[in-house]
Formats: C-alpha cells, sequence, structure tokens
C-alpha cells in the first residue's frame, strides 16, 4: 500500500513540476542582435567587392508553449558593392528587412534548447550604378533560420543564429533577386 502512495505522489509531484515548466515557458519576450551579413551576388555577371557588413536587429515574440512561438522582427540587411566589366560597378544596401517567424524550440538541458525558424519577410534594398541603370528593389520572400539559445535566468536568455533572407535590385526594369545570410548574436528578456 506504501508503495502505490509512494508511486501516486511522485507521478503527481512530476506531473506538477512539468506543468510548472510548460508555463514558465509561455509569455511575452523581446529582444535585440547583432550579427555579420554575407549577401549574395546581386546580379549576374558581376563581382561581389564587398559582401559582408555589421548589423543590428530588434524581435518580439509570444511562446506560446515550451515547444513553439510567433516572433515579429526588424533587421538591417547591410551594405554592398560589386564590380562588372569595363569599370561598371554597383553600391546598395538591404536596409529594413521586417517579417514573422513561426519558432520552434527543442529543449536540452541546463538551460540550453536548439530552436529553427520559418516565415516570410520583406526587404527594402537601395541601390546605384554607374553605368546608372541598377536601383533598389522590394522583395517579399519566405525566411528561415537555425540557432541556439541559453537561457541564464528564466527571464534572460542568450542567442546565437543564423538567418537567411531574400532581397532584391532592380536593372532596366528587370528584377534580380539575391539572398542575404545573416550570423548573429542577441540577447532576450521574458516578463
Amino acid at each position: 500500500m506504501k508503495i502505490k502512495s509512494l508511486v501516486s505522489i511522485g507521478i503527481i509531484a512530476a506531473a506538477g513540476t512539468f506543468s510548472a515548466a510548460a508555463n514558465a515557458a509561455q509569455g511575452w519576450y523581446v529582444g535585440a542582435d547583432v550579427g555579420r551579413t554575407n549577401t549574395g551576388t546581386i546580379l549576374p555577371g558581376v563581382s561581389m567587392t564587398k559582401s559582408t557588413d555589421t548589423v543590428g536587429g530588434v524581435f518580439l515574440g509570444y511562446q506560446f508553449t515550451q515547444y513553439w512561438a510567433l516572433e515579429g522582427f526588424y533587421t538591417e540587411g547591410g551594405k554592398f558593392s560589386a564590380a562588372g566589366v569595363g569599370g561598371a560597378y554597383a553600391d546598395g544596401k538591404t536596409q529594413d528587412i521586417y517579417g514573422l517567424d513561426v519558432v520552434g524550440t527543442l529543449p536540452l538541458t541546463n538551460g540550453f534548447s536548439l530552436y529553427g525558424r520559418l516565415g516570410y519577410a520583406n526587404a527594402k534594398t537601395s541601390a546605384s550604378s554607374v553605368p546608372a541603370g541598377v536601383t533598389g528593389d522590394n522583395r517579399s520572400a519566405a525566411t528561415y533560420g537555425l540557432g541556439a539559445e541559453y537561457d541564464v535566468t528564466p527571464q534572460v536568455g542568450f542567442r546565437l543564429g543564423w538567418d537567411r533572407y531574400g532581397a532584391a535590385v532592380s536593372q532596366v526594369g528587370a528584377t534580380n533577386n539575391f539572398n542575404v545570410g545573416i550570423w548573429s548574436l542577441g540577447v532576450l528578456f521574458r516578463f
């Protein structure tokens, strides 16, 4: 009789602990990150002379369970330069990238977790060229990323991640799509 009682108490305690952990994982969070970009080739037949830049971003999310969240974000995409034949060149910046992601989290142990993200973003690019003809453009496209998170406390965590965004420039009326990858380090605060 005592063994059954102890087993029952153990099951109830474990269920209560799991429920408390799941409830602690729910709620709003906000954060900021800084990262390094890698811009893909913006036009066919050109060589990228500057494809990396330092950028920053912010995000706001809601953690529905310990396994998934919905996150809105804004980030910069960085400056770039490209050179073509005969002295032609283009300069630009992917400046405003904003969107919405579903974030799936795999909790590991001792505050560590892995995450994957999938969503949709809009990127605004400004550009100019010599000779004239390359201009900025907007592009809306799917976005995705992977990363790891370490929670120092239940309210504060750090992220290391990689994200991929779609961007575009126009060349004499034709749109040329390219991708921007960003490695970032961020901090988040739950409230």
